[in-house]
């Protein structure tokens, strides 16, 4: 038993020493990430940003689709997550289109654009995080049409026959065009229904719930935040016991009398170290358990797993789509629309009353959902995700690998490509092009770049990072890639593996302490 207490003692001591740093700031940007409305309007300058998130040659999402006008083919429209560019000579340059646009960075995030020609007038709509937005491009001037009584992100413009259908995350609104200018239009919600047997949850979208304590609700939240400052006291607290012995011994050798404060700090620290560490210590094993599998490669443990919904430990919204649906596709031929969700993808028939039933496309798709997906005239569909892009013919049934062109096979959904794709356009003369999360925008087939599609000045002068983006990429060890390399996938694995045997060593010693007093 002695032994034990000993080595438990050990691990408790050196893992908890070993972790300060990364406990504070996963305590810190967690808490800042649970509100996410609170900080929206904070941004990180390019400064201080690492190199590796900089904007080049529109990567990491910067476009991630390109429209033309049917009135002027040198004029054309891109969106990303910088939000929308305009060019007015075929590509040559661009500038920023964004009057009456969402400001904030974590909102101008645009995730669909539409060019809608009616009545000899073309109208621009964008899906954003912060909502849908209309342009009758005369002067670029946004106007945001309101939805339902949440600020939605939109995630697909669709316009099927006469009717504009939005698809946000967790809901469906359509309008009919009609007589009054499409500014004007009034969007109603349409229910969409879940034909399954039994509803299920993902066991991402539950570690994620149980890791933030979303599972619970605000109060959940909250309760979670509590834990959150006190990872971070427990953090200080045992660097100090630690330092505070080493410190009194260099004082005793110099004769130097011990100050009071000091004391006082120390038994302070030292006591509501180990009371807040066995209060908090059942939440502090959800926080670090969930932690080991929320990234790669703990994470393809779990990718794929669903449970039902009624074993899920909390309340669920009563819609079953709710922040769900990552995008949609109509495919006019079969009139039918495509759903791609958390929970995989759902069709239904657009003349019936919107009943999806579960469904497969014989096509690769990395975990992390489409990145484009699209008909493809009538040849089938277009998907591209982090494993490539594909067009999956309505001929043959077969993917066929657009990068080499050949049938694609034994591809995997959890291990990207060399091309991690991230859009996709083609221009008015067929040419055909890609954008990838890297290397950025790069012609495919016998297309060429010309001198085109250069990025603007004014992006790598302004470029900001949304302040939530920022602490998500610190909090899942993504900002030190440029420092650790590859190794930076294993810190949130390893840390929280760590994690949960200190706080367990912990309280086992605590248990131990308190038998034998």
């Amino acid at each position: 038993m002695k032994k034990i207490f000993k080595t438990s003692k050990w691990f408790h001591k050196y893992l908890g020493l070993a972790l300060i740093l990364f406990l504070m700031w996963e305590s810190v940007s967690g808490i800042m990430m649970n509100h996410p409305e609170l900080i929206s309007d904070f941004s990180v300058p390019r400064w201080a940003v690492p190199e590796h998130y900089h904007v080049k040659n529109w990567s990491r999402s910067s476009i991630i689709k390109m429209i033309y006008s049917n009135k002027d083919s040198t004029r054309a429209y891109a969106c990303g997550k910088l939000g929308v560019w305009e060019t007015k000579d075929g590509g040559k340059t661009f500038h920023s289109y964004m009057n009456n646009f969402p400001t904030s960075p974590f909102y101008k995030k645009t995730n669909d654009i539409f060019l809608l020609n009616y009545e000899s007038e073309e109208y621009l709509f964008a899906a954003t995080d912060g909502g849908l937005y209309i342009n009758d491009l005369t002067t670029n001037n946004w106007t945001n049409i309101k939805l339902g009584g949440e600020q939605e992100k939109v995630k697909k413009i669709l316009k099927i026959k006469n009717r504009i259908k939005i698809i946000t995350e967790s809901n469906f609104y359509e309008s009919e065009l009609n007589q009054n200018s499409p500014k004007k239009l009034l969007f109603t919600k349409t229910e969409l229904v879940k034909n399954n047997d039994e509803r299920v949850v993902t066991l991402v979208e539950l570690f994620f719930h149980l890791h933030d304590g979303r599972v619970l609700g605000l109060p959940g939240k909250l309760l979670f935040d509590l834990v959150g400052v006190i990872i971070f006291f427990l953090s200080i607290s045992a660097f100090y016991a630690w330092y505070f012995p080493k410190m009194l011994k260099r004082k005793r050798k110099k004769k130097i009398l011990l100050k009071r404060s000091e004391k006082r700090a120390f038994k302070f620290l030292f006591k509501y170290h180990l009371r807040l560490g066995i209060w908090a210590a059942a939440i502090m094993l959800i926080v670090a358990g969930t932690a080991f599998f929320m990234r790669p490669p703990m994470l393809a443990v779990i990718a794929t797993v669903t449970i039902p919904a009624k074993w899920y430990p909390g309340f669920l919204p009563d819609n079953p789509w709710h922040e769900k649906i990552h995008t949609a596709l109509y495919d006019p031929i079969d009139d039918k629309i495509i759903l791609e969700t958390t929970e995989g993808l759902y069709q239904a028939n657009n003349e019936s009353a919107l009943n999806f039933q579960k469904t497969k496309l014989n096509s690769p798709i990395f975990v992390m959902g489409p990145t484009v997906f699209d008909t493809l005239g009538h040849g089938g569909y277009l998907i591209g995700s982090f494993n490539g892009l594909f067009h999956l013919e309505r001929s043959t049934g077969k993917p066929i690998d657009l990068l080499t062109g050949k049938e694609a096979t034994n591809i995997s959904n959890v291990r990207p490509a060399e091309k991690m794709i991230t859009g996709y356009f083609r221009t008015p003369q067929g040419e055909e092009f890609i954008t990838t999360h890297e290397k950025g925008l790069l012609p495919i087939g016998n297309s060429k770049l010309n001198n085109r599609f250069q990025m603007p000045k004014e992006i790598l002068a302004e470029c900001r990072m949304p302040l939530w983006n920022y602490l998500f990429e610190i909090h899942n060890g993504r900002f030190f890639k440029g420092t650790l390399g590859g190794l930076y996938i294993l810190l949130v694995p390893i840390g929280s593996l760590f994690f949960f045997i200190a706080i367990v060593t912990g309280v086992y010693d605590w248990f131990v302490v308190r038998k034998r007093k």
